[in-house]
């Protein structure tokens, strides 16, 4: 019998000791039969079985392993949520369930009976009425025994209680970690149209406006730049903008800098001038872009940022370092592992917009966004954004699929399991992966769910299957566009056919 090491360096137990202790089991599986090493722990003896669920026992675990017992249920040792729950009680710890914050316990109640059902720990609070959390024996099918180690995303509808650990703080040695709240941004230009930005404020914290493209031509001016820009000032929405850039000659990039200077004379903003590196052909002059164009900015009495994707960040702009950075992963976790102040992490639908528009987590604090004081405000928050970063190869493949009942499920890696809920008609899919280029193209019927998908690379065989609603077994797999069955479809699936699970890997 093997029991896992337990720290024995005395140090301050903070909500980072635990949290980071936590995150660090990410992506740990049970089998299918809740063997696990925190059951291996909690009971001493190896387990299996339906009798030994284990998302309490994960909780007591990390806190054990961290010699932190006495914070979780004042040293009890138990496996029993509606123990935890009573605990919280009784303690006189429990608080508001829309204030949690980083390394709060929260339970959770699926069938409102007043009963915790499952438990896991906050990472942080959403301005969209959610949390996110790392919790154990979860998972997108089956969220109080799913078997796995995941982060989630919960609603403040399915929590119970929170309970808030006594975490050392500062004064006594600890090193408490800031606890700012994200904010839900989003970017807009002329393509979502004629914004109602009455319906919007209530549903964003604010938002980043193109104000044009390229070098300083009125014609290249966004065509709804000065609407948006003026009903954000109406409304009193917090405000940031950008411009595309085209520079690949100092010539272009002070143009494109008195571009800038020109639409934002005489404004004030709450969020930073944003240049957008991203066109292909300027890659090699984006960084002398960037200090042209920034230190212009910043010259001018504004804070300036650099967007770009994380690839672009890694490969292009890596020695860009004293400037806000906004960086663009399209995914459940964001993969660039350097600082930043703002996360594009998809699109939504918001009230008041016609169509999805761009999405972005900030991490800080609006209109206290200076270079220097970013780099102090939101070095723990950025901290906390970037955890389990780093567990992923240059071939993994990572990708969730939507369904109207449960919206974006939590991401999978790989075959560790299959994206879908059973029954569920998937109407969207996302595939993201560091270093492999894909294409991914999708057919959705005309009630707006998948039949068919296709997935290629041009450097990698992307190997890819899905299943249809009511169907036991999967369709051959698909390697690009070469279904290994033998026919001669270029896609998985069939017409008309709805989809509900999909598998994806880098063969």
């Amino acid at each position: 019998m093997t029991i896992s090491k337990v720290f024995t360096e005395k140090k301050p137990i903070t909500a980072k000791t635990i949290v980071d202790k936590a995150l660090s089991f990410i992506g740990t599986y049970d089998g299918g039969n809740n063997n696990v090493i925190f059951n291996t722990d909690y009971y001493g003896k190896e387990v299996s079985g339906s009798n030994f669920p284990w998302c309490a026992a994960f909780l007591w675990d990390i806190f054990r392993m961290c010699n932190a017992e006495k914070l979780f249920c004042d040293g009890a040792k138990t496996a029993y949520c509606p123990y935890i729950h009573s605990w919280g009680q009784r303690s006189g710890q429990l608080i508001d369930k829309t204030k949690g914050e980083y390394g709060d316990i929260v339970l959770f109640d699926w069938n409102g009976d007043g009963i915790s059902d499952h438990v896991g720990l906050i990472l942080s609070r959403n301005s969209n009425g959610t949390y996110e959390t790392v919790e154990g024996n979860t998972a997108s099918y089956n969220y109080s025994n799913g078997g796995y180690v995941l982060k989630m995303t919960r609603y403040y509808s399915s929590i119970l209680a929170i309970i808030r650990p006594k975490y050392e703080s500062e004064e006594n040695g600890g090193d408490t970690v800031k606890t700012t709240e994200k904010k839900f941004v989003i970017d807009v230009s002329e393509h979502q149209g004629v914004i109602d930005w009455n319906k919007v404020k209530s549903k964003i914290d604010g938002a980043i406006i193109r104000c044009g493209y390229g070098d300083d031509i009125t014609s290249q001016d966004d065509k709804q730049y000065v609407r948006n820009l003026s009903e954000c000032e109406r409304l009193k929405i917090p405000k940031g903008i950008y411009l595309y850039s085209y520079a690949t000659t100092e010539t272009q990039a002070k143009s494109e800098l008195a571009h800038i200077l020109r639409l934002i004379k005489g404004h004030t903003f709450e969020l930073p001038i944003f240049l957008d590196c991203e066109e292909a052909g300027t890659e090699s002059f984006a960084p002398k872009a960037c200090k042209i164009i920034c230190d212009g900015v910043k010259a001018a009495g504004f804070t300036p940022g650099v967007y770009s994707s994380t690839y672009w960040w890694n490969t292009y702009l890596n020695n860009i370092a004293s400037y806000i950075r906004w960086v663009a992963h399209w995914n459940s976790v964001c993969g660039y592992t350097g600082d930043y102040l703002i996360w594009q992490y998809g699109t939504e639908y918001v009230d008041g917009i016609n169509g999805e528009v761009d999405s972005n987590y900030y991490y800080g604090v609006f209109g206290e966004n200076s270079v220097a004081e970013t780099e102090t405000e939101t070095e723990n928050q950025i901290n906390i954004a970037k955890e389990s970063n780093t567990s992923t190869s240059s071939l993994d493949i990572l990708y969730q699929v939507y369904t109207d009942k449960n919206g974006w499920l939590p991401v999978i890696k790989n075959l560790e399991n299959y994206s879908g809920v059973d029954g569920e008609p998937v109407k969207g899919i996302r595939v993201y992966s560091n270093g492999v280029e894909l294409n991914v193209t999708t057919h959705q019927m005309s009630n707006g769910n998948i039949d068919k998908i296709t997935i290629t690379s041009d450097k990698h065989t992307i190997r890819y299957r899905v299943r249809t609603i009511g169907s036991k077994d999967y369709f051959y797999w698909m390697e690009n566009k070469k279904d290994t069955g033998g026919s001669s479809d270029t896609f998985a699936g069939e017409s008309n056919k709805s989809i509900d699970r999909v598998q994806i890997v880098v063969k």
